[in-house]
């Protein structure tokens, strides 16, 4: 079976890359990220240089052969949203349009959208399961919860492709991007190495449910594999919340840094979530899906990773 991953050379996509060769499937890579995550895969996957925002060079790369369409093609940074959200609308709203559309007219099967817990908003208490109340509260988050719209609306007007969607809650691991437009445990560990300061917007109270990447990417491989009823959504969480400032905590302890010299805090962030903790019963109970690797495990193997493959400035 030819699956087609929308940004299958991302962080995320070039594990579930990983699995999915290894359950036997004939991989083809739509992403204009370039092969520095896939390098082991060369010889076993197809790369297509392809913008989401370009729907002829869609079109040219999903051929009719085309059985399966993972989407993980986003920008995923919130501040960079703030900063720019009209390339969030281009990229995570129009993209996301696109692939929808070049599975229609070429009648794919099936299709996963990769979306984000952030679509919940602030969880003020308990865990969100996939009826919460969504309230996007940053432009990045908006324009995930807009695509997802867009996926449900194709989902119960076309009979192809039957489309699901992964709410993944926040995810962490290897290979993970760093810098401007990263996340906050790559960006942090990496300011250790660089001997910067880790920096915490507000008091550093608010919390994260992390999902080691591993699990995350087994997820969507499970839900892909899985025949579930067009419109499906599935969290894909731990159901454990950790605090901003625990996470630079564990770091520090692994760096074996002092707390109090490695961070500084800066001012709160606009849009930010103060609390999200997830609930993933549903794909326990569909899927037989659960975390594998909780966070001290999965933070050490991040943090080893990064001292082995980063450069230090």
């Amino acid at each position: 079976m030819v699956v087609a991953i929308i940004g299958g050379s991302g962080f995320i996509g070039s594990h579930l890359v990983e699995i999915l060769v290894g359950r036997g499937y004939d991989i083809h890579i739509l992403s204009n990220n370039g092969m520095h995550n896939l390098q082991g895969l060369k010889d076993k996957i197809k790369y297509f240089d392809v913008d989401v925002r370009d729907i002829e060079t869609l079109k040219k790369a999903v051929g009719p052969n085309t059985e399966g369409i993972i989407n993980l093609a986003a920008l995923i940074n919130v501040d960079q949203s703030l900063d720019a959200p009209e390339a969030f609308l281009r990229t995570n709203v129009i993209g996301a349009f696109n692939v929808l559309e070049v599975a229609r007219l070429n009648k794919v099967p099936k299709l996963v959208y990769m979306s984000t817990c952030e679509v919940y908003g602030n969880v003020p208490s308990g865990k969100a399961d996939e009826n919460h109340t969504t309230n996007p509260r940053s432009p990045y988050a908006a324009s995930k919860f807009a695509a997802e719209r867009y996926q449900l609306s194709y989902a119960y007007s076309f009979k192809e492709p039957i489309i699901n969607i992964v709410r993944a809650f926040n995810t962490f691991g290897p290979r993970q991007s760093f810098g401007k437009g990263g996340a906050v445990i790559p960006i942090s560990i990496t300011s250790m190495l660089d001997g910067e300061k880790i920096r915490i917007f507000g008091d550093g109270k608010q919390t994260r449910d992390y999902v080691f990447v591993k699990d995350t990417a087994r997820g969507v491989a499970d839900v892909f594999e899985k025949d579930l009823p067009a419109g499906e959504i599935m969290n894909l969480a731990t159901g454990v919340e950790t605090s901003i400032r625990a996470t630079a905590e564990k770091l520090c302890k692994l760096a074996n840094k002092d707390f109090a010299e490695t961070v500084e805090f800066i001012d709160a962030r606009p849009g930010e979530i103060i609390r999200s903790c997830g609930d993933f019963s549903k794909a326990k109970k569909i899927l037989g899906w659960e975390p594998k690797t909780y966070f001290d495990e999965g933070l050490a193997i991040t943090f080893d990773w990064y001292k082995k493959n980063y450069k230090p400035k």
